[in-house]
């Protein structure tokens, strides 16, 4: 079978999955109307459409795990294998090979690599040899097998879920059986895999399943009943912004601080650098102007690149600009003060002002401020937009 590679580009999508579906189209052209097929066998997800890959890349990317793919056409149809990949299971090759998987490594800042994995992470269980069809009817939990494998771990509920808008359910919660329909006979967690388990819980939408529910909060169980659901387009919006939120720190303990507040409006430390005279930011009008052509010149084709073109100013007076600005702006101090929201790294501050903020009138002004005191955030910015 001829083995695809070239389409799976990762990282130019948060859930890696608009690229993909693109890609899957050359060879499912009116097909789209067709239910997708899922089994798990062992690890390992196959599925004719990447709704698994997402939600495994949103569960690595939450806890620090390992989230593969690897593509091949069958019958004229894309199909796509994908696993969590327990830490050391996989090695890393300088590039792909026949039967290298590209991964996201979330244990390492998100990076993107091919590896060939171990049985480790792709060993099949003869519990599910069989491979049953999941349906795409989802509960809306995000969980984890507890290390001792007796129980499933809430983590957190998907937004606009059955699990979320139910009311009964919260992080921490455990799940202790699981029964399939409002009544059916209900199955003890312990002994599972988690790949049974998860399959336990989905099913086809419209369809129930009932949880015995342990909380760290009170005694005994509970059972909560709950529909299958079919994620909706406003639902996948959610879960990427929801993404995005996550992001941010909820005080300034960060390296990077936000320039704007969690009220959404702006620190007060762009507001004094925004006062400052650009003449003296940038270090010369002249390169200033000569900076901001190059960069509409570099940024013509890449979206937002109208907008932030003008931002880049020229290297002149760099040292001596930003020196300014943070004075400007009331130094270190002052900059933590006003601001309550921070981030471990400057792209993460970027992917979160680009998608929450870049409505804002004020943010061609906010983001060319905050590059001064953040060299380098615009150009963050004009990526995270693409």
């Amino acid at each position: 079978m001829e083995r695809i590679f070239t389409c799976i580009r990762l990282g130019a999508v948060v859930l890696g999955s608009a690229l993909l579906g693109a890609c899957a189209s050359n060879y499912q052209q009116g097909s789209t109307s067709s239910p997708a097929v899922t089994t798990v066998n062992g690890r390992v997800t196959t599925s004719t459409d990447t709704s698994a890959y997402q939600a495994q890349v949103l569960q690595a990317s939450q806890n620090g795990q390992t989230a593969c793919v690897k593509a091949e056409v069958q019958s004229g149809k894309m199909v796509y294998h994908s696993t969590i990949a327990p830490a050391g299971s996989f090695q890393v090759q300088p590039q792909h090979g026949t039967d290298a998987w590209r991964c996201v490594d979330y244990s390492n800042g998100g990076q993107h690599v091919w590896a060939l994995l171990d049985t480790n992470a792709t060993g099949t269980s003869d519990a599910v040899v069989n491979a049953e069809p999941l349906g795409k009817g989802l509960l809306g939990i995000r969980i984890h097998q507890t290390e001792d494998k007796h129980f499933l771990k809430v983590d957190s509920l998907v937004p606009l879920s059955a699990a979320e808008e139910s009311g009964q359910l919260q992080s921490g919660d455990l799940i202790v059986a699981i029964g399939e329909g409002k009544d059916g006979e209900m199955i003890p967690t312990s002994g599972q895999t988690l790949q049974q388990l998860v399959a336990r819980m989905r099913g086809e939408p419209g369809t129930f399943a009932r949880l015995s529910i342990m909380s760290p909060s009170s005694a005994g169980t509970r059972d909560v009943i709950l529909e299958r659901r079919e994620q909706t387009a406003e639902q996948q919006a959610a879960i990427q912004q929801q993404q995005i939120d996550a992001l941010a720190l909820k005080d300034n303990s960060g390296k990077f601080l936000s320039p704007y507040t969690s009220d959404g409006v702006t620190a007060e430390w762009v507001n004094k650098t925004i006062n400052v005279s650009m003449g003296k930011a940038t270090g010369s009008a002249v390169g200033g102007v000569a900076g901001a052509y190059a960069a509409n010149k570099v940024l013509e084709n890449v979206p937002f690149g109208g907008m932030l073109g003008g931002f880049l100013g020229s290297k002149a007076g760099k040292a001596v600009g930003g020196n300014t600005a943070l004075e400007a702006s009331g130094g270190w101090d002052f900059i933590r003060s006003s601001s309550d929201l921070s981030f471990n790294s400057m792209n993460d501050m970027a992917r979160w002002l680009a998608t929450t903020h870049r409505n804002k009138s004020n943010f061609v002004d906010v983001i060319k401020a905050a590059d001064k005191i953040y060299p380098g955030l615009q150009t963050a910015v004009a990526n995270s937009a693409r």
